[in-house]
């Protein structure tokens, strides 16, 4: 099958728990999926750095010779105005990943004679993660309101103690199992969730 036919066939199969599918289904599907989240998250980014940067120079002509403190004003208010965004992108792509990827991890779990309810505390613990993002939007946000650019080091160390929270660490833990649990060999002949699959 070609990595078309297994993008297509995960997508038709978005509610099938049942059965097994092989190591290298799994991972074409997984591969497709972590290319798409970057091309979106990289698309967004773009498009949110030319409104930043046009609104800075729509601001500069409007204003002639704005004073650097206005300048930074208006820095400031877009990078919050970007962070939020992103933020939100990132909660929905994660609530998206979650629902596109679930069926396909299970038949994964499947095929190395694993339990599907793996699945269900992976979603779990992306729930958790995902909630962790919500909830962190408005420390981010205080800390970009009362940056000083002639300082930045101090948001700098702010935002590098936020990234070893217990949050962040259960972020990457739904990750781990997905990429541990998809690395299982297959059971050899059929199991208990049927027949092995033909590709492997």
């Amino acid at each position: 099958m070609s990595a078309f036919g297994i993008i297509g066939y995960n997508l038709k199969s978005l509610l099938t728990f049942q059965g097994r599918d092989s190591r290298t289904t799994f991972w074409t599907y997984l591969g497709a999926l972590a290319v798409a989240y970057f091309a979106v998250s990289m698309a967004f980014g773009s498009i949110m750095g030319g409104v930043m940067m046009l609104d800075l120079v729509r601001g500069a002509a409007r204003h002639g010779d704005a004073s650097e403190a206005v300048m930074l004003a208006t820095i400031k208010t877009r990078m919050i105005w970007m962070m939020r965004g992103s933020l939100w992108l990132g909660v929905v792509l994660m609530l998206v990943m979650t629902v596109l990827l679930a069926a396909s991890f299970t038949r994964r779990l499947h095929d190395s004679g694993k339990p599907g309810w793996i699945t269900a505390l992976v979603a779990t613990l992306q729930l958790v993660a995902v909630a962790g993002t919500i909830g962190s939007m408005e420390t981010v946000t205080a800390a970009l309101e009362v940056i000083d650019f002639q300082h930045p080091e101090a948001f700098q160390e702010q935002v590098q103690a936020q990234r070893f929270t217990l949050q962040s660490l259960i972020s990457w833990v739904p990750l781990l199992m997905v990429a541990g649990f998809g690395a299982f060999p297959s059971n050899d002949g059929d199991n208990r969730y049927g027949p092995e699959p033909d590709d492997d």
